[in-house]
């Protein structure tokens, strides 16, 4: 093995970091009828990628769906940021006569929940199989 520096051995395979194709988050839209849209968040939902998240809701929402129900079970990592956005979205909701529900995350998720107090605030469900 050469060990100067000058790279792998011919046939070795190279690991190469490129921080363009890392992806933080997701989300995933759907609309399944009556006036719902489905947004599935997956990832980390933080300072870092709140903004983009916001941004690929706000189209869809401009159309005020009666009904929006935000899936966290695939989230990894919430922030307060995360939260933030989460609390704007039910005013959103609210003030447009619409619902939101939160189809709950994780542990580490729910957890935030619980220690701001936001669960007691927000609708939230175990499954999306719940939401009348």
């Amino acid at each position: 093995m050469d060990h100067s520096g000058s790279g792998p051995e011919p046939g070795a395979s190279a690991v190469v970091y490129n921080p363009s194709t890392l992806k933080l988050f997701d989300v995933q839209l759907s609309e399944p009828g009556n006036g719902r849209l489905d947004a599935v968040l997956s990832g980390e939902i933080d300072v870092s990628t709140v903004e983009e998240v916001r941004g690929r809701l706000e189209g869809p929402l401009g159309e005020d769906p009666p009904l929006l129900v935000v899936d966290l079970r695939l989230v990894t990592f919430l922030d307060s940021s995360g939260l933030r956005l989460l609390l704007r979205l039910d005013e959103r909701q609210r003030s447009a006569g619409g619902r939101l529900v939160i189809v709950q995350g994780g542990r580490r998720v729910a957890r935030v929940f619980e220690l701001t107090g936001a669960g007691e605030r927000l609708e939230i469900v175990g499954d999306p199989a719940e939401i009348a």
